[in-house]
């Protein structure tokens, strides 16, 4: 067959597998010009289906990303009600303990007065006994006290005279003793009744205070719940939108698939040619791996990753697919392929390292020490690339950059993962998750 009418009928097949119309050729050898055109819609329609594929993978790690969100938000709304049960429970459980001190201060302040009502009736014996001894004192002296009892047994005129000055001696020296007791009595009782009295007030000052920090602290701890409380309701208003963010972003890569295959065309469409181009894929990247050259890393993280990676070479990608254990079946275009998309393969090869990475390349991109510049990429790193250069949000792709001008990448749908060459034209910047 002529060269030319070979070159036209490979450009009509594709322009037809890509959902083309290529105008009926009435000359069998088909003139530069229309050669030209028809080369000219090929490449069209392969731009188009190159956009959308990049559009789809953008929108499935916006599903992917709202989707993490989504199960933090999760995750810190359960956190924030446990809280706030358990501030609850301690806001309580201060409050009784409140009430107990504020009853232990109010009995401490009843036996202060208690004490002190003591004291006084103490004092006031005392008083009494004082005053008693002090009248016995100035009877004694008015009455010439002793001398006038002595003065009585000398003049005594018989023994019975003198027994009863003795007698009455006695009683009046007895009668002396008691007095002088009684007052020493009183006042040692008055004195302990007052240390009594000033060591319950002591107490029931303390029961006092004691009460007011445990209120004060059952106040705080009832801020804290209803603080919780209200993170909780946040939270789960945040795991509402999330879910209804990942929801939205999952209509759109939807939407997004059925126009690239649309776009590629019914042929391409098939689930046998899909396989078939798989297979190919798959063997084609096995064999650009045989030549692989992989430096060693600086990290051993690095290195385990980087050869995980490249375990996995010719696994199909699949959008949402993978996790820690290995590929998995995705969702839409990859809901029957069992394998990775970019940011699956990542984290899977970082989870075998010990390192976990969330299922989203905007998370990714914020763990691990960042890599400005494409020149300062070492062995293990990973490479993200976005449409647009001065932001950050349109980060749609990551890869493990291998060194030597090398990637390990999940692409698209159609593709494998292998080893393709580190472009730089949309390179955003690099990660270091080990550092």
């Amino acid at each position: 067959m002529p060269v030319r009418r070979s070159t036209a009928l490979v450009a009509s097949c594709l322009a037809l597998a890509l959902g083309c119309s290529v105008p009926a050729l009435a000359d069998p050898s088909p003139t530069p010009g229309q050669l030209r055109a028809a080369r000219e819609r090929v490449a069209s329609a392969a731009g188009r289906v190159g956009d959308l594929q990049a559009r789809a993978e953008a929108a499935a790690e916006a599903y992917n990303g709202a989707v993490t969100r989504a199960q933090a938000a999760a995750l810190a709304s359960s956190r924030a009600t446990g809280r706030a049960v358990a501030a609850g429970a301690l806001a309580d459980a201060a409050r009784r303990d409140a009430a107990s001190a504020a009853a232990a201060a109010g009995a401490a302040a009843a036996a202060a007065r208690a004490r002190t009502a003591e004291q006084h009736a103490a004092q006031a014996q005392a008083v009494v006994a004082r005053q008693d001894l002090d009248n016995l004192a100035n009877g004694a002296y008015r009455s010439g006290g002793e001398l006038t009892m002595l003065a009585m047994l000398m003049n005594a005129s018989g023994p019975a005279e003198l027994g009863r000055g003795r007698d009455l001696m006695a009683v009046v020296a007895r009668n002396q003793e008691h007095t002088i007791g009684v007052a020493r009595a009183a006042s040692t009782l008055a004195a302990r009744r007052a240390v009594e009295a000033a060591s319950a007030a002591t107490a029931a000052s303390a029961a006092r205070a004691h009460a007011a920090d445990v209120l004060a602290h059952a106040d705080e701890l009832q801020q804290v719940a209803v603080s919780s409380s209200r993170a909780a309701a946040d939270a789960a208003r945040a795991t509402t939108q999330g879910l209804a963010a990942a929801a939205a972003a999952r209509r759109t890569a939807q939407q997004l698939v059925t126009q690239a295959e649309s776009a590629l065309g019914s042929a391409r469409a098939t689930a046998a040619s899909l396989a078939a181009s798989l297979a190919r894929a798959a063997v084609a990247a096995r064999r650009a791996a045989l030549a692989v050259h992989v430096p060693v890393a600086r990290s051993v993280a690095a290195q385990t990753a980087m050869s995980w990676a490249l375990r996995q070479i010719g696994t199909p990608y699949s959008w949402g697919g993978g996790d820690a254990n290995g590929p998995t079946y995705g969702f839409a275009q990859g809901a029957n392929t069992r394998g990775f998309d970019c940011s699956g393969l990542t984290l899977f090869a970082y989870g075998k390292a010990g390192i976990a990475l969330d299922h989203y390349t905007g998370s990714q991109y914020n763990q691990g020490l960042r890599v400005s510049r494409f020149e300062d990429l070492q062995p293990g790193d990973l490479m993200f690339f976005a449409t647009d250069l001065a932001d950050e949000s349109t980060i749609h792709h990551v890869a493990i950059y291998l060194g030597n001008g090398q990637m390990v990448e999940a692409p698209h749908t159609g593709d494998v993962v292998k080893v393709s060459p580190a472009r730089q034209g949309d390179f955003f910047g690099g990660t270091r998750p080990w550092a």
